[in-house]
């Protein structure tokens, strides 16, 4: 199953945007704010330093909160100028304007930018005469995005393993995570990053990705000498990995032989003690032979058995194991050694298949609560198939 990450979300949420119109000062009721724009800034860079303010040193403003849309030609007397928040207290907030406009009121009017933070999660009018151009120098500042745009695998370095490798959010002001404490995980980068902090530059990546493979996705900016491109070799601490998320045979035996949810699978390995677990002959198993219903790759496409001969597959077993995924592994061992004997693998027989691999991938209602990957709830996959190794 190939994970699919929606990196076009994750950019949304560094962008802002701004709409390229003219609109006109609206007749309203006596009392409203009339709005006529002046000028609306599009952003060209992905970090916003084309249209990027902040608060004036000693600034006394108040920035007016409105969730008004950027093209709003009237603001009703309730709205405006009831909630506001001194910009002396966001010193480090970066401004990114929008649109800069001409509010009138009565016989008096003013220059406003309309104006939001990097998020989107404060947005309003603030006088122009308190904002100055570029990024705060204050605090944590994304002055660079180069967005990556591939679903490339990344994971700490093994120098940093036993390290504090912290995830960060933008502002640099809160710890989501330590890496340190998950040192299985696959990551996928969306963008390198800038972040300048008392005038020096650091590099920073922003990645995405399940601190265990079954929980909600962990997000935000970790240092780049941290994390290497590549797929994880080490799975500990892992509920599930992924068929394609192995590096060889070393490390899915490992996996199989040490994964605290692969009980069900070291039961079934013993039942063919001479057949040695293989990663390409799983990787068939479970894109060729797991097309189940209620399989976790049920829809995957086959791909090729170029390397292997003599594959026998067990559908009948599978199909019972799905039916019967509630059991306990007593009753499903049960049922998996009666059918192998119907089938004519008898326990001498398997203990004689020294000449033949085993591929195998068992998903035994793992519980998944990662709903960027719309993966919710017990999830199961029970295929193994033994194949020799050859040219076909």
């Amino acid at each position: 199953m190939k994970r699919v990450v929606k990196i076009i979300v994750t950019m949304v949420a560094f962008i802002t945007l701004g709409i390229a119109l003219n609109p006109q000062p609206a007749q309203a009721a006596s009392g409203d704010y009339h709005i006529k724009t002046l000028k609306i800034y599009q952003q060209r860079t992905n970090s916003g330093s084309d249209v990027a303010f902040h608060a004036k040193s000693g600034t006394k403003a108040k920035l007016w909160i409105s969730k008004q849309n950027v093209n709003a030609k009237l603001i009703k007397s309730a709205a405006f100028h009831k909630k506001g928040i001194q910009l002396s207290k966001y010193k480090t907030t970066t401004w990114f304007v929008q649109a800069k406009v001409r509010i009138y009121h009565h016989s008096k009017s003013a220059t406003y930018y309309y104006v939001n933070n990097r998020y989107g999660s404060i947005n309003g009018y603030v006088r122009t005469n308190a904002l100055k151009r570029g990024f705060s120098p204050y605090g944590y500042q994304i002055t660079s995005i180069k967005w990556y745009g591939k679903s490339d695998n990344f994971h700490v370095k093994p120098s940093y393993k036993n390290k504090n490798v912290y995830v960060w959010n933008y502002t640099h002001t809160k710890k989501k995570a330590n890496l340190k404490h998950y040192p299985g995980t696959n990551f996928v980068k969306t963008a390198d990053i800038v972040m300048r902090h008392n005038g020096q530059n650091s590099k920073y990546v922003y990645l995405v990705g399940s601190p265990n493979g079954t929980s909600m996705a962990v997000s935000g900016y970790v240092p780049a000498a941290a994390i290497t491109l590549g797929t994880n070799p080490n799975h500990t601490g892992m509920n599930y990995v992924d068929i394609d998320d192995f590096v060889n045979n070393t490390d899915f035996n490992q996996y199989l032989q040490t994964g605290k949810n692969q009980k069900l699978a070291r039961e079934i390995l013993k039942l063919f003690p001479n057949s040695k677990p293989d990663l390409g002959l799983s990787k068939i198993a479970v894109y060729n032979y797991d097309h189940f219903d209620n399989s976790i790759d049920a829809e995957s496409d086959p791909i090729s058995t170029s390397g292997y001969t003599d594959i026998k597959a067990f559908p009948t077993i599978s199909k019972w194991l799905y039916a019967n995924r509630n059991a306990s592994n007593v009753t499903k061992m049960t049922g998996i050694k009666k059918l192998l004997n119907k089938a004519g693998y008898t326990a001498s027989k398997r203990k004689s298949l020294s000449d033949y691999r085993i591929g195998i991938q068992i998903v035994n209602n793992i519980s998944f609560n990662y709903p960027e990957h719309e993966m919710m709830g017990k999830k199961n996959s029970y295929v193994f198939i033994l194949g020799k190794v050859g040219n076909n």
